[in-house]
């Protein structure tokens, strides 16, 4: 039913997506820019509004062009689309994310034995059914590829690879905003092989990104960025819809004395969060604990993003799957089982997320079932732990 929702809202906004309204607009115009030869151009807002009036005219939605601020490598994957006009373009990109899926439950089902007896049409519509995977398609993002990012190293990790755990993340800088957070959880945790394998392909990353816009672009890109997303109306994501803590601290209508102070909540907090979650080396490094751990450690990196907007709520699609894993092993335990789902349940119901979007603009409220499962996840974490130690002391007692 959540994909046929779904489904129908899509076809209902059908108009605007052939005007251009779509965020996939900055993608499509950073790889025509590329395509043009004209790579040290990317960054230049005139030349990105030139571009985009080619194909996107009648969009009422925002002033001025939707700025591209992905690091340059990513225009790259857009390059080949541009062949195509922008609906066909918009509509093969979403083709290509619907595989993605595939791949994507594909990996989940060789990794977690719960999911095998699972048909992978079923785990697809799974996603589908997810309200932040359906926003992915409705705006032509690229969240579910770091999603695959995320699980290919993930991959690695369960399987004791730490360089080549790290390599993976690296190709993730894409949305760096997301990973450097959960590679510092992940370098505290696993020890040097993965930060050698993260700085392995991250500079490969920057290299290639250097060659396509030059020295002068490249040094000019971090003010660019931040300067877009802190730009009202331009490219700022209205805080009120940031599913991060700082979206919940100050996505509110306050008095302008309150800004400040609440902004650095939101950044204590984030700290807080980062430096808890990062102390769970020795749960972590647990063969029974490895994976809800790291099912915590992606909620965090979520919540402490500076920039989370709804869309790249889809890398939840791997914590999900992981506390499904781990409640498929314990499932007689129904007390503890129930903590665990509990917290997640708001999140998987479509029309709240519809409702808390276009009716009240408060997205920011998902962070709270988001904080919550993290506490319940660590709380897990600790009650197994604690068993596991009770089960030592009854073995060497009765020894």
């Amino acid at each position: 039913m959540m994909v046929a929702i779904h489904a129908a809202f899509l076809w209902s906004v059908r108009g605007r997506i052939q005007k251009g309204d779509p965020d996939f607009t900055a993608f499509y115009t950073a790889g025509k820019i590329l395509r043009e030869g004209r790579g040290a151009e990317l960054y230049r807002a005139a030349t990105q509004n030139a571009v985009q009036w080619e194909f996107a005219t009648d969009t009422d939605i925002r002033q001025g062009p939707l700025p591209y601020i992905c690091p340059p490598f990513e225009a790259l994957v857009f390059v080949p689309l541009t062949f195509l006009p922008y609906p066909e373009a918009f509509v093969l990109w979403n083709l290509l994310n619907l595989g993605l899926l595939f791949l994507i439950a594909l990996l989940l089902r060789q990794s977690l034995d719960p999911l095998r007896p699972i048909p992978l049409w079923e785990l697809v519509l799974a996603q589908l059914a997810f309200f932040p995977v359906f926003t992915n398609f409705l705006q032509g993002q690229d969240g579910i590829l770091l999603l695959l990012v995320f699980i290919l190293g993930f991959r690695a990790l369960d399987r004791n690879a730490e360089f080549r755990a790290g390599c993976w993340f690296g190709l993730g800088v894409f949305k760096y905003h997301f990973v450097v957070p959960l590679v510092l959880i992940l370098a505290l945790w696993k020890g040097r092989k993965l930060v050698w394998g993260f700085a392995a392909t991250a500079s490969a990353a920057t290299l290639l990104s250097l060659g396509i816009v030059g020295w002068h672009g490249a040094l000019q890109y971090p003010a660019y960025a931040w300067h877009i997303v802190s730009l009202p109306g331009h490219g700022q994501t209205p805080l009120g819809l940031m599913s991060n803590l700082v979206g919940l601290a100050t996505g509110w209508s306050l008095p302008e004395s309150l800004g400040w102070p609440m902004w650095l909540i939101a950044v204590a907090g984030s700290v807080t969060l980062l430096l808890v979650v990062a102390r769970m080396r020795g749960l972590a490094n647990d063969p029974r604990c490895f994976r809800l751990s790291f099912a915590c450690a992606v909620v965090t990196a979520v919540l402490v993003s500076y920039l989370t907007n709804t869309h790249d709520l889809c890398l939840l699609v791997l914590p999900l799957a992981l506390l499904a894993d781990h409640c498929a092993a314990r499932w007689s335990e129904r007390q503890a089982i129930r903590a665990l789902l509990i917290p997640v349940a708001p999140l998987l119901i479509s029309p709240l997320w519809f409702f808390f979007w276009m009716r009240w603009g408060k997205l920011n409220l998902a962070v709270i079932p988001l904080l919550w499962w993290v506490y319940a996840m660590w709380r897990e974490l600790g009650r197994l732990k604690e068993s596991e130690i009770s089960a030592g002391v009854r073995v060497t007692a009765s020894a």
